[in-house]
């Protein structure tokens, strides 16, 4: 039996010495600068289009196809001039192409991009005091806005075409219009990325804007009408982990959360404590599909390292036997046969 187990041990120690079992891909300089960068690739965000045509915030101007109602003195009514002010009667002015109102005894009135207060002392300056003895009191409201085409597909509540006014063409104002990204009751439900398409212009690339938190876009975008919005529905991310770990499989990988080598370990469960397995090795697909790997030590001093890199969506980390992990594993489970053949209960 001593002759058996000194045989076995030797082996053991010649196949310990022989190096790994496995490929190991140790990267460093280009090669390991071009693995950190790939992986999925968040879209970027063209803050020119962001920014491109955004009103200001503040009180509605008017813009052309605006249908107007003016209520001031029955010189609109009539067009005999009053010495009094009568705002009880109104007049109907749509706003044309070229951004004006036609009023009786005024005639054309440019009212594009002014706002109501605006609009309603230019119209009183403009009878008094040449028509008008006193000052009129002059009403203006917006009884029709010019509204603009949009149309929202997927993760949204109501999905369809909303039509918007000249001061709510902008991505927030049609997802709140169709009623905002999808929302699940105990379920994750939500979006990953918006996408927005032009209309009649194949030379004008789609906006695609990430989602921040599963129903917040990353920014706002100014809308002209006749866009397309396409909101994708959101599926979980995942990493897998195979090998010598305690629960093999792929795991969800949850939005806004960070991972590094060795706390995706922990996700399943940690290694193989007998194997003690010294390396693990990351496989990832470059932006052209190409598979990359690389190997890093998760023992002893190769964790500082392991512990500071970020696995990403899609990585496939795979803990392979060594020669030495081969021969623990190995040399465990003879030890477990030989106790149990060799135990005696009644000794």
């Amino acid at each position: 039996m001593n002759t058996r187990c000194f045989l076995f041990c030797a082996f053991m120690g010649m196949l310990a010495s022989c190096g790994g079992m496995g490929t190991h891909y140790w990267l460093e300089g280009e090669e390991m600068k071009a693995f950190v960068e790939a992986g999925p690739i968040l879209p970027e965000v063209d803050t020119k289009v962001m920014l491109s045509g955004m009103k200001n915030p503040g009180p509605y101007k008017v813009v052309p196809g605006d249908l107007l109602e003016v209520k001031g003195p029955r010189t609109f009514n009539t067009e005999i001039v009053q010495d009094r002010a009568d705002p009880s009667r109104g007049y109907f002015a749509r706003v044309d192409a070229d951004g004006k109102i036609f009023l009786p005894v005024l005639g054309e009135v440019l009212v594009k991009g002014m706002t109501l207060g605006e609009i309603e002392s230019r119209i009183s300056r403009g009878l008094y005091p040449k028509y008008l003895k006193q000052r009129p009191s002059i009403v203006a409201e917006v009884v029709d806005y010019r509204r603009m085409r949009v149309q929202v597909m997927g993760a949204v509540e109501n999905p369809g075409i909303v039509k918007l006014r000249s001061d709510e063409m902008t991505l927030y104002g049609a997802l709140s219009e169709a009623g905002g990204i999808l929302k699940g009751v105990n379920l994750v439900v939500g979006a990953r990325l918006i996408r927005i398409r032009r209309q009649g212009n194949s030379e004008v690339k789609d906006t695609i804007l990430p989602v921040k938190g599963l129903n917040i876009p990353v920014g706002n975008v100014a809308l002209f009408g006749g866009e397309t919005i396409e909101v994708e529905r959101y599926e979980p991310d995942t990493f897998t982990v195979i090998g010598l770990v305690k629960k093999s499989g792929a795991y969800e990988y949850p939005p806004e959360v960070t991972y590094n080598l060795m706390q995706a370990l922990a996700v399943a469960g940690g290694v193989d404590t007998v194997a003690d397995p010294p390396y693990a090795t990351i496989f990832r697909k470059d932006k052209d599909g190409k598979i990359l790997a690389a190997t890093f030590g998760i023992a002893g001093s190769g964790m500082a390292l392991s512990s500071g890199f970020e696995i990403k969506p899609g990585d496939v980390i795979a803990v392979e036997h060594t020669a030495l992990s081969w021969s623990r594993a190995l040399l465990a489970q003879v030890l477990r046969i030989n106790i149990g053949f060799f135990f005696d209960p009644t000794d």
